[in-house]
């Protein structure tokens, strides 16, 4: 029994011994003092620990309080490693053994590496979107020149025009306009994707406000004979605090692709009190969401979006190569989906290709919930 036994324990240290070597960790063994006692080949390779009388110090920062801080909360701990020539980050995860500490060493060098890449290229995102939306009156005042002299032609500013010069006439000012509009929506989709941008935080009438921006798509109703239904009877407030400038935006895009792909049927705006149906809807804990804050819901029955094109639905980076059609609807997606994120907010889209699009958004309403 007890040469089976011996040759168990033998088997279980080697298999163990196995199973650290083979892990992508520095696995290290201390003992009380700090001298290491046994390591991986991964710890070898990365320590040089070569000699019998090293101890955690002598390559981490520290080493020996870490550990026991680290094995004493039951969590990692940030800490420094030294090694001739190079000193990086890692992270510690130590556990309690009979004679001393069994460590954890994981090399953060890459996601530290990879942070600090991110972080730089947030910096020259905002940077190049500053720049853009600086350069606004320099990139749009060609433009307004172009359909001011165009329109003044068509407007017999300049004579009677011949058919065919009407004609090309009437297209360079028609394109004019549809780039003005273009460039305007892709300014402000970077000047809210930047830092310049500053909210307009204010109480007002959402009732009120919505009907007024509805008002800019009374003709598109009329000449497709549409329906339009505003129902606001689910709110107990008209009032509401938020970014003005932004709650403008977002439901103004939003309604106007909900106009330009609907060509029969109705598009629909309800206001209502977030419950528990929104909260879990939106993958959040109901009892925070209950109160002050307000659910928007806006639907249509025009046209549906594929499957394929619902993740990068609110991202003009991904729908450069699919357009402009799908590219100005990002944008316009993209500015709304980012302005309800700065409110605090959270939209949710579900499109079907047969009944058409809901857009459902949930935004703070009292001062106190969107500080």
């Amino acid at each position: 029994m007890n040469f089976i036994k011996i040759i168990k324990n033998i088997w279980s240290a080697v298999t163990a011994y196995k199973v650290i070597n083979d892990l992508p960790d520095s696995i290290v063994f201390i003992d009380n003092r700090g001298f290491v006692k046994r390591a991986n080949q991964k710890a070898i390779e990365c320590f040089g620990l070569c000699s019998k009388y090293i101890k955690v110090e002598d390559f981490i920062k520290e080493g020996l309080e870490i550990v026991k801080d680290s094995a004493m909360k039951n969590s990692p701990q940030s800490a420094t490693a030294v090694i001739p020539g190079r000193e990086f980050y890692v992270e510690i995860n130590a556990r309690r053994t009979e004679k001393g500490y069994c460590v954890a060493i994981r090399d953060l060098t890459k996601l530290t590496e990879k942070v600090d890449s991110e972080e730089k290229i947030v910096k020259f995102n905002n940077e190049k979107n500053a720049m853009l939306v600086k350069l606004e009156n320099d990139i749009k005042s060609p433009i307004a020149s172009i359909m001011g002299f165009s329109q003044g032609l068509l407007s017999g500013l300049g004579g009677q025009l011949t058919e065919k010069q009407e004609k090309y006439i009437k297209i360079i000012n028609s394109n004019s306009i549809e780039l003005d509009s273009f460039i305007s929506n892709l300014i402000f989709f970077s000047k809210v994707e930047s830092s310049i941008y500053q909210p307009e935080l204010k109480k007002f009438d959402v009732v009120e406000e919505t009907k007024n921006i509805a008002r800019n798509f009374a003709t598109q109703v009329k000449e497709k004979k549409l329906s339009f239904d505003f129902d606001y009877s689910g709110i107990d407030k008209r009032s509401i605090y938020t970014d003005f400038t932004a709650f403008k935006t977002f439901m103004k895009n939003i309604l106007d692709i909900s106009f330009q792909v609907t060509e029969q049927g109705y598009v629909a705006i309800k206001l209502k009190q977030a419950d528990d149906k929104t909260a879990k809807r939106f993958g959040l804990e109901n009892s925070y969401f209950l109160h002050g804050y307000l659910h928007i819901s806006i639907r249509n029955t025009g046209e549906g979006i594929p499957e394929d094109e619902m993740k990068s639905l609110c991202d003009p980076y991904a729908q450069l190569d699919r357009g402009k059609k799908n590219l100005l609807r990002a944008l316009k997606l993209g500015t709304a989906s980012i302005l309800i994120k700065r409110v605090a907010g959270n939209i949710y889209i579900k499109s079907d290709l047969k009944t058409g699009t809901i857009y459902d958004i949930l935004i703070p309403a009292e001062k106190g919930m969107y500080e």
